[in-house]
């Protein structure tokens, strides 16, 4: 079903109870599983998050490893906060910027896949349990790159390995998959990247979903640097997600990296094409958001320059779904102011 049909729908008016595949009890995901909760931080931990979100947000996502990839802590913990949301009548249910932001990068890469006839790489920085791989059929012309802590991709690839032995339809949908172990705050991941196949001179779609804000400054800003040069080879994509200020104070020790301006940044860094949106607007939408009174509406229906919101004075935190573009034959027009963290 199309998602804008769904109204302001919440995963528990489709599944008030929490079904567990029974793969989560088997003797090897539960050891897996406890090396993730004893021994991952926060950031490796943020992946399984992530995963129970689309797992228990179905009814608009269509992510059938999600649930096994996420684990059974990750899911409980999530299915509690919708079950408390729903009995509160809350106006945003947990997950749902979760969702909407999903969806999001699901549409634009199939977009931007679809208008390049699908010829171009997609990688994945900080790919986490991201499983497109396996559910874009978008993906079928592309080699696919996930890059991550080694620790995460090694623990993914084997809860991938128990997942696809015990269900016959699932597989892999991009035409190859290479995983690539590296940290994206260190200098050597693009080298570590091209030594794995990736070609610089190829058309290339950079997905940096969920992962930029965890960066301090200096390390995002080689991050998004080190993309935007690539625009001076070839068409080059940039799919991300950015916080403004405001939400990084939401947990100072956990979030670094913001931008007000990432339409402003991003043109100073070598991209010609920036398309800033909001959770609410048309594009970043999907049936999830028709309550006018919601935070996300009333965010968007102010100006970006204000900081509290004139209603109660809380902080206005926004996060930023942007998608920009650059190729060796296009110039840039805009300039931006120097971005710092907090």
């Amino acid at each position: 079903m199309d998602p804008s049909e769904q109204g302001n729908a919440s995963p528990v008016d489709h599944e008030l109870e929490l079904k567990l595949p029974h793969l989560l009890f088997t003797k090897t995901v539960r050891e897996l599983y406890a090396k993730i909760v004893n021994e991952w931080d926060f950031l490796k931990k943020s992946a399984c998050q992530t995963a129970a979100g689309r797992a228990l947000w179905k009814h608009v996502i269509h992510d059938p490893l999600a649930d096994v990839l996420a684990g059974e802590t990750y899911l409980r913990n999530l299915h509690e906060k919708i079950k408390k949301d729903r009995h509160n009548n809350a106006r945003e249910i947990s997950g749902v910027i979760l969702a909407v932001r999903t969806l999001w990068f699901d549409s634009k890469i199939e977009a931007v896949l679809d208008s390049s006839a699908g010829a171009a790489q997609v990688v994945l920085l900080g790919a986490g349990m991201d499983s497109r791989a396996y559910r874009l059929s978008c993906l079928k012309e592309s080699d696919v790159f996930e890059v991550d802590f080694p620790e995460v991709l090694q623990v993914k690839a084997a809860l991938l390995e128990e997942a696809l032995e015990s269900t016959e339809h699932l597989r892999l949908m991009a035409k190859s998959l290479t995983r690539v172990a590296a940290d994206i705050r260190e200098n050597d991941w693009l080298e570590k990247l091209q030594i794995s196949g990736f070609v610089p001179e190829k058309n290339t779609v950079w997905v940096l979903e969920g992962i930029i804000y965890y960066l301090s400054n200096s390390q995002a800003m080689q991050v998004l640097k080190t993309v935007g040069e690539k625009c001076t080879l070839t068409h080059t994509v940039l799919l991300a997600d950015f916080m403004n200020k405001a939400s990084t104070t939401l947990s100072s020790s956990t979030f670094h990296f913001y931008s007000d301006w990432p339409d402003h940044l991003l043109p100073s860094l070598g991209f010609s094409h920036v398309k800033l949106s909001q959770i609410g607007d048309p594009d970043a939408h999907f049936g999830l958001m028709h309550d006018p009174l919601n935070l996300f509406n009333k965010l968007r229906n102010l100006p970006r320059s204000v900081e509290t919101h004139p209603d109660d004075g809380t902080p206005c935190c926004r996060l930023y779904l942007v998608q920009a573009s650059g190729s060796p034959n296009q110039t840039v027009s805009l300039k931006a102011p120097s971005q710092r963290s907090i």
